[in-house]
């Protein structure tokens, strides 16, 4: 693009105005543009100029990262407690919770106190029934997703847990296959990473095909990936599990992560006891949530947004809660009784 230089010099600038852009081109360029004010989820304006249509935010990236609510900088204050941001849940309810948990005198707690509260049967059987039983990425684990469902609301934490961990790793297998164009081989962290970052750049670059210019393209793929977390919900929702997936569950063991164990390392080898944390099948579980929600992007049959709990979900959740009555609660007591368990 032959305008760039005079397009990043826009971009550095505190806050743009029409007469500032058309100001700068003429200064600069020398040539006269048509700037058009518009929001894409972002203020900023619209240039033609004699090479194409560009795109330019009112304010620099980096004060947007800092200023505006996104999925990802709510990811990022819920790194410490090891959640993956919920899906489900309003992004102003979370935001709040969050706000509210990271500032009490035990954050960690209060946030496994959160997801057992947030985190019910009735949320758990919803997302079977609509969205992993209909992914191509886990139709083949569906019955160890149900019964790890089971044996969680049975009070059976660990192998619930336990469970899940490779049917996870599963669902990333496949998804890297289907859509990120990637071997079905071992997860890499490293594969599995720039993997989502080309998703991230390719699916924002087809939200705007008339823009040949934008904040990024072409020279800094960090900040046109920054750019696309604050103009489609989309990639902001798939760089905050990016984030998930790089700094909590897939973070070297020896990283001195403050994760409390929940770490795919630890917990598949065994190295620390603290997994055991009975909240933590909830994490897992929406990181499941978080594969779903990118296959959806190509696959109709997973909803692309929370479809709610209907009366099929009820019933079987009423299924789930008879389990937690019947023999969570006496299980545990006598688990602790015998010195077997110390449940909080």
């Amino acid at each position: 693009m032959k305008y760039e230089k005079t397009l990043k010099s826009l971009c550095r600038q505190p806050k743009l105005s029409v007469a500032q852009v058309e100001s700068m081109f003429r200064k600069r360029s020398g040539i006269e543009v048509i700037v058009t004010p518009k929001n894409i989820g972002r203020d900023g304006f619209e240039i033609q100029t004699d090479d194409g249509l560009c795109f330019v935010t009112e304010r620099p990236i980096q004060y947007l990262n800092n200023k505006w609510g996104r999925v990802t900088g709510l990811q990022e204050r819920m790194l410490d407690l090891a959640i993956p941001v919920p899906l489900y849940i309003g992004e102003g309810t979370v935001v709040g919770d969050i706000h509210r948990i990271n500032n009490s005198d035990d954050p960690v707690s209060e946030a496994n106190l959160w997801l057992h509260q947030s985190f019910t049967a009735d949320i758990a059987v919803a997302y079977f029934n609509k969205y992993l039983s209909k992914s191509e990425s886990f139709k083949e684990y569906n019955s160890i997703i149900f019964e790890a469902i089971e044996a969680y609301y049975f009070g059976l934490d660990h192998i619930g847990i336990m469970a899940l961990f490779p049917v996870f790793e599963a669902g990333l297998r496949n998804i890297q296959a289907k859509i990120l164009n990637s071997d079905v081989g071992n997860v890499s962290t490293e594969k599995f990473d720039k993997g989502l970052k080309e998703l991230i750049l390719t699916w924002g670059s087809t939200r705007f095909p008339n823009y040949c210019w934008y904040p990024g393209k072409g020279y800094n793929s960090q900040v046109e990936i920054d750019f696309f977390t604050h103009v489609n919900p989309q990639c902001d929702v798939i760089n905050a599990f990016r984030l998930f997936f790089q700094q909590v569950l897939y973070k070297p063991s020896n990283a001195g992560s403050s994760m409390n164990g929940f770490n795919r390392h630890l917990v598949v080898h065994l190295l620390k006891n603290d997994f055991n944390e009975p909240s933590n099948f909830a994490r897992l579980f929406l990181a499941l949530t978080q594969i779903t929600f990118i296959e959806s992007l190509h696959n109709q049959n997973v909803p692309f947004f929370w479809k709610g709990i209907d009366e099929n979900d009820t019933k079987i959740s009423n299924y789930m809660r008879a389990l937690t009555d019947q023999f969570f609660s006496p299980r545990r007591k006598m688990l602790k009784e015998q010195g077997i368990c110390e449940y909080p």
